[in-house]
């Protein structure tokens, strides 16, 4: 049995030798037939990949050079964008400033307003007083000038009376109560009015 194992084994080496020289061989007999043909071939790929590599290079070299233009012009326009902010910003500030300032100013000035009409009314109000005091007294003067007067008046009319006699005397009744009616009804009235 070893017998056979050892002459297997040869027979397999020589079968090994004899199909790597069959794959030599057939090596030589392709580099004849397409040699030329395959480093064609190869030196056409190694052109193409250099192309390929030095494109995809170029690519790369543009397409970061258009980033970099991209987050340039992105970063102008932001810069730009936050100053327009910043302006309006500004100017709402300043207008929000302004209208305070003049509601300020015209708070002012209608209370300063309302302080003259307050003022108005009280002195036109004291002027209204003065006025009916004024008024009164004056009613109450010429009340009392008249109540002078008929009271003069009939005492000169009892005067007379009391001169004209005894006919007078008994006429001077009537006429007495008269007067003293009369009398009594200005009086009343003055009485009234004051």
């Amino acid at each position: 049995m070893t017998m056979r194992t050892s002459g297997r084994a040869e027979h397999e080496a020589a079968a090994g030798h004899a199909e790597s020289a069959i794959t030599n061989s057939l090596e030589q007999v392709r580099d004849i037939l397409c040699g030329a043909q395959f480093r064609e071939f190869a030196r056409r790929l190694s052109h193409t990949d250099a192309q390929l590599a030095a494109q995809a290079e170029e690519l790369r070299s543009e397409a970061r050079r258009r980033l970099d233009m991209l987050e340039a012009h992105m970063r102008s326009e932001v810069e730009a964008l936050n100053a327009s902010i910043e302006a309006q910003r500004v100017a709402a500030d300043g207008a929000l400033g302004s209208v305070a300032r003049e509601s300020r100013e015209a708070l002012e000035l209608i209370a300063q307003r309302v302080q003259r009409l307050e003022e108005l009314v009280a002195r036109t109000q004291r002027e209204l007083r003065q006025q009916l005091l004024d008024q009164s007294k004056s009613f109450l003067d010429e009340t009392r000038r008249t109540r002078s007067e008929l009271s003069a008046m009939l005492e000169r009319e009892l005067a007379a009376v009391w001169a004209d006699g005894a006919d007078a005397i008994a006429a001077a009744p009537r006429e007495a109560a008269a007067e003293s009616e009369r009398y009594q009804k200005a009086e009343r009235r003055s009485d009234e009015a004051a």
